[in-house]
């Protein structure tokens, strides 16, 4: 009986702990939880976003690569008929008698070749631009097109040939070994192929 009077004054004396205990086991979230889920809940949202940008990203690359297959495609076709006398396109055939330039010649496919003229740049939406090399450095150069001559060196030499920018007025009149480049978003090479036009 004395226990039991002992138990009850004590009970009186803190009234407040069977509900302090009751609130802290009650197992719903306090205030803490909450702001921990926000911030997992952003850094999810976030993770997804980066996925995103990144697929994006990596859509346009694979559409940069594309185009400089667009021209490999269309001179690789085109690197036989180009010798024969009725050649539609007179600006870029191998003409034995009046020296040809891919300067000419790349305008000529630039305004008449459908397949070519519509090439836009996926990164600045603009018409692809052959570049002089891809440097991460010039943002010019991005999802650009880098094409290179590749003239053998001679018998012996430790380098079996040497590669150059194909610029506008070098001449088109023979057979030429081109490698073609297209520089990524970072402003990066990746080579595509390299082929006889």
């Amino acid at each position: 009986m004395t226990e039991n009077v002992h138990h009850s004054e004590s009970e009186a004396e803190h009234p407040d702990t069977a509900l302090v205990e009751s609130k802290v086991n009650s197992g719903l979230p306090n205030f803490f939880d909450i702001l921990f889920l926000i911030f997992l809940a952003g850094m999810l949202a976030m993770v997804a976003w980066v996925g995103v940008l990144s697929h994006e990203e990596g859509i346009k690359n694979e559409v940069t690569k594309q185009n400089g297959e667009a021209w490999v495609k269309w001179m690789k076709e085109n690197s036989e008929a180009r010798t024969k006398d009725d050649f539609e396109i007179e600006a870029c055939s191998a003409s034995t008698t009046e020296r040809k330039r891919w300067g000419e010649c790349f305008n000529a496919l630039s305004e008449s070749e459908k397949t070519l003229k519509n090439l836009t740049n996926p990164f600045s939406k603009e018409p692809v631009k052959f570049v002089a090399k891809c440097d991460p450095k010039d943002h010019e150069s991005v999802g650009g097109i880098f094409l290179e001559k590749l003239v053998p060196t001679p018998a012996g030499s430790a380098i079996p040939l040497v590669a150059s920018q194909l610029v506008d007025i070098d001449p088109i009149d023979t057979k030429l070994a081109l490698r073609v480049t297209v520089c990524d978003k970072g402003g990066y090479a990746i080579r595509v192929e390299e082929f006889e036009f």
